[in-house]
């Protein structure tokens, strides 16, 4: 059973991402009246209450959008949020993965369909590696929001939200680093479109092109994730604060041209619990600040 519309949460939808969307806040006006229009009923009935289709590089917030918008709306993302990496599916015999292989079996689309309770987002990553025969089915999705499965089964993804994210010209925008964003985004969705069928791209309501990542956006980025780890490190114990150099080690470490800020959240674990460990087998003091020193973070006490 759908929960009852809470005006209130989906009135706070656009500050929700502002707050935790780092560097694409172009994106918000585009995706938040999607989601509203399908959280108050006005969404097309036959079809998935919103399509996406998200572009641009690795590492600067395709799929960090797409799970603050599944937490914000549904709660628990483990649960409402189906993922699919189309690289797994890249050959037609993958068809049996997704879709099931007998009369007996549902595949994995079924198997998150019943977790995910019928509702929620279908994130369908790098879209343009999958088979033609994979993206057939994506276009029925799209379509007309449903999927039949091995056993004869159709699933209803009318109360899904759809994802689709693309790495298309991830490699030319290197070059396009301080060109305006208007340009950057002609540009990409250009490739996007003389790369994908016109008809997937002809199914989506919203298009967004996520932009490179500046130095900037980079160290808010440390930070949140520095902040969550002193918040869990102090959930156990240990009251640690930064200091002087931290936030400059963690971007220069968790930073990759071609991944972005994909290994920062990692980054920051490995450097924390690396000095916290270091302190704890020496016996010093594990209560400080972490400041940065020859290339580690020690506590200073």
């Amino acid at each position: 059973m759908t929960p009852p519309v809470d005006l209130a949460h989906i009135q706070a939808l656009p500050g929700f991402l502002e707050e935790r969307i780092i560097g694409q806040g172009h994106v918000i006006p585009k995706v938040v009246p999607i989601v509203q229009n399908g959280e108050l009923g006005l969404s097309d009935p036959g079809r998935p209450k919103g399509t996406f289709l998200f572009l641009g590089p690795t590492g600067v917030g395709k799929t960090e959008t797409t799970l603050l918008l599944c937490e914000h709306i549904f709660g628990d993302v483990q649960k409402h949020c189906i993922r699919l990496d189309m690289s797994e599916y890249q050959n037609q015999e993958s068809l049996q993965l997704l879709l099931g292989q007998n009369e007996n079996s549902r595949g994995n689309i079924g198997r998150f369909y019943d977790r995910a309770e019928g509702r929620g987002f279908i994130l369908f990553d790098e879209i343009e590696k999958a088979h033609p025969r994979v993206l057939d089915i994506f276009l029925q999705v799209l379509d007309a929001g449903r999927i039949t499965v091995a056993n004869g089964e159709t699933l209803n993804l009318c109360n899904f939200y759809i994802v689709a994210t693309s790495n298309i010209g991830a490699e030319a925008l290197m070059e396009l680093k301080n060109s305006p964003i208007a340009t950057v985004e002609r540009f990409i969705e250009d490739l996007a479109a003389a790369e994908l069928r016109p008809e997937v791209l002809a199914r989506f309501n919203v298009r967004c092109v996520f932009q490179k990542l500046g130095y900037d956006s980079q160290k808010r980025i440390a930070t949140i994730m520095l902040n969550k780890e002193l918040k869990l490190l102090k959930s156990k114990g240990y009251n640690l604060t930064a200091g002087k150099g931290v936030l400059e080690i963690m971007v220069a470490n968790g930073v990759e041209p071609r991944l972005g800020v994909r290994r920062m959240r990692s980054t920051v674990e490995t450097f924390c619990r690396e000095a916290l460990r270091n302190a704890l087998l020496s016996g010093q003091q594990t209560n400080g600040t972490l400041v940065a020193q020859h290339g580690h973070l020690v506590i200073d006490t």
